[in-house]
C-alpha cells in the first residue's frame, strides 16, 4: 500500500514535470522586456569574460535558459549572487548536486544496512530521500542569503563613507560626473572596488554615473543605491544641493547603523541574562535535588 502510494506520487510528479517542459507558459511582457534590458546593459561587460566550457557550465546555462523560457528569472537570488561573486549557473548546478546527494543518501545507507542482515522497510529510503533531497536542495540558498546579507551590511557602511568622500570632492570644486568616480578610487575594499568597477563600466558605455549607481542597486538589491541614483539624477545640475543631500544621507545612514548596532548589543545582553538565569535555575536544582530525594525517601 505504502509502496504503491510512493510510486504513484513519483509518477504524478514526473507527468507534471513532463507537461511543464512540453507546454511552457508564456512569460509576462515585463519579464521579456527586463531580460532584453539586462542583456543590453551587460553586453559590453560580458564580451570580455571567458565562457565556462566544462560540463557544469554547460549544464548551468541549459538550466537557466530552460527556466527563463518558463518565466523563472530568480530576481532575488540573482541580487544575492551578484554580491557573493557567484553565477546563477554555478549555483543551480550546486543545488541540483546537493539535492541528488540528499535523495540518494538514504538509499545508500539502506543498502549498507541490508548488507549486514537488517531489512528496514522501503518507506524509509523513499520518504527519507525525498525529505533529505528537498533539505539539501535548499541549503545552498540559505548560505547565499546569509553571505549576501553580510555583504549588504558591509556595503551600507562603505556607502556612508563614500557619500562623505563625494561631498568633500564636490566642495573642492569638482563636478558630479568627476566626483563620483574620484571618490570611489580613494577607498579600499571590495565595496569600493564594486562601486569603482560599476562607474568605470558606465563611463565606457556612455552612461551617467548616477544611472550606474541605480543599476548597481537594482542588481544587488540595495535600495539605498537606487534612491541615491534617483536623487542625483534630479539635482545633478545644482552642486550645492547635491553636496547637502549627500551629507544628510551619510549622516542618516550612520545614525541607522548606530541604532542597529545598539539593537544588536541589547539583544546580546538579553541572551546573556537569559543564560545566567538558566544557569542559576540549574544550580538551584543541583543543590536542592538531593534534599528533595532525601525528604521523599523518609
Amino acid at each position: 500500500m505504502t509502496l504503491g502510494l510512493v510510486l504513484g506520487c513519483a509518477f504524478g510528479a514526473s507527468l507534471c514535470l513532463l507537461l511543464f517542459a512540453l507546454v511552457p507558459p508564456r512569460p509576462a511582457l515585463s519579464t521579456v522586456v527586463g531580460r532584453w534590458e539586462r542583456q543590453r546593459a551587460r553586453q559590453t561587460l560580458a564580451a570580455g569574460m571567458s565562457t565556462d566550457t566544462s560540463w557544469q557550465g554547460r549544464l548551468g546555462r541549459w538550466m537557466v535558459a530552460r527556466l527563463a523560457q518558463h518565466g523563472v528569472t530568480f530576481g532575488k537570488l540573482r541580487a544575492d549572487l551578484e554580491l557573493t561573486d557567484s553565477t546563477l549557473e554555478a549555483h543551480l548546478v550546486r543545488k541540483v548536486t546537493y539535492g541528488l546527494f540528499g535523495l540518494l543518501l538514504p538509499t545508500l545507507v539502506t543498502v549498507t544496512v541490508m548488507s549486514v542482515g537488517v531489512n528496514p522497510p522501503l518507506t524509509v529510503p523513499a520518504f527519507g530521500g525525498l525529505l533529505l533531497g528537498a533539505l539539501f536542495f535548499w541549503v545552498p540558498d540559505l548560505s547565499v542569503v546569509q553571505a549576501a546579507e553580510q555583504r549588504r551590511h558591509e556595503l551600507r557602511r562603505a556607502l556612508s563613507c563614500y557619500l562623505d568622500l563625494v561631498a568633500m570632492s564636490l566642495a573642492g570644486g569638482r563636478g558630479i560626473p568627476e566626483a563620483l568616480p574620484t571618490a570611489a578610487r580613494i577607498g579600499t575594499g571590495w565595496a569600493f572596488e564594486l562601486l569603482r568597477s560599476s562607474l568605470d563600466h558606465a563611463r565606457r558605455v556612455g552612461e551617467t554615473p548616477w544611472a550606474a549607481l541605480a543599476d548597481l542597486g537594482k542588481r544587488t538589491g540595495m535600495q539605498e543605491l537606487q534612491d541615491l541614483g534617483g536623487a542625483l539624477m534630479l539635482v545633478a545640475d545644482d552642486g550645492a544641493k547635491v553636496r547637502r543631500s549627500l551629507s544628510s544621507r551619510a549622516t542618516s545612514q550612520r545614525r541607522r547603523q548606530l541604532a542597529e548596532a545598539e539593537g544588536a548589543a541589547a539583544k546580546a545582553d538579553q541572551s546573556m541574562e537569559m543564560a545566567q538565569v538558566v544557569l542559576f535555575i540549574g544550580f538551584v536544582l543541583f543543590l536542592g535535588f538531593p534534599a528533595v530525594v532525601a525528604v521523599m525517601g523518609l
